[in-house]
């Protein structure tokens, strides 16, 4: 997670740097000035940090979807408000104790694939700045807010039971750093390209974690948007 959320950081001056020298197809009479109402699908890249344990998992893919309403505020600046249903997926190799024979390998090498999926529907609100007269490229940020909707698990591929129950907070909540790239498609229609790092502050288990530590979430999203003017 820390070379992703580095790659994002080095990123956003780029973003900025780009803008200068190259532009993408989005002219400033798109009409800037209305709402504007999208649909966004995109890639979820999750990890969870706060207690030594939690950050022994690694990271897997998964997708979100949602819509989103962006309120002009002044030629530049804008709010812009999601709802997506994100599934942020944890992976991690188990191994079990070694059994039988300790001189047959097949006692004693081993382990099970387990992948946590954490369901929830994703409420940010951010800040947006469009960078340059052309509005190509834009930086955004702000605010987020999750409600937990539930979990799946699976062990070496196949689906289990959970037993979960009461283990998860309703909401959680975190801040996002957001680059992206806009295009225009006609006068009414743009499609945009973002990176966004969502960093997760407040402590998503109700049980008591090892050392007094807390478990935390941190994601990547890249996400693809089609947004219409009204």
């Amino acid at each position: 997670m820390k070379k992703l959320h580095t790659l994002l950081i080095a990123l956003l001056p780029l973003a900025c740097f780009a803008q200068e020298i190259a532009t993408p197809a989005a002219p400033a009479t798109t009409n800037a000035g209305s709402i504007k109402l999208g649909l966004n699908v995109g890639a979820t890249y999750a990890g969870l940090r706060g207690n030594e344990e939690a950050e022994k998992n690694d990271g897997a893919v998964d997708f979100l979807f949602g819509i989103s309403v962006e309120v002009p505020l002044s030629n530049n600046f804008a709010i812009i408000g999601n709802v997506n249903y994100e599934r942020l997926a944890i992976t991690r190799n188990i191994e079990y104790e070694s059994i039988g024979d300790p001189f047959d390998p097949i006692f004693t090498q081993g382990g099970y694939d387990t992948r946590l999926t954490l369901q929830h529907f994703t409420m940010p609100v951010n800040l947006k700045y469009y960078i340059g007269a052309s509005k190509g490229f834009y930086l955004n940020g702000g605010p987020w807010v999750r409600y937990y909707l539930g979990e799946s698990v699976r062990i070496n591929g196949e689906k289990v039971e959970s037993s979960s129950y009461g283990v998860f907070q309703d909401l959680s909540f975190g801040v996002n750093l957001g680059a992206g790239m806009r295009f225009s498609i006609n006068e009414k229609n743009t499609l945009s390209v973002e990176l966004r790092d969502n960093l997760g502050l407040s402590n998503i288990s109700r049980q008591t974690t090892i050392n007094g530590g807390s478990v935390k979430t941190n994601s990547v999203n890249l996400i693809v948007s089609w947004q219409v003017n009204l």
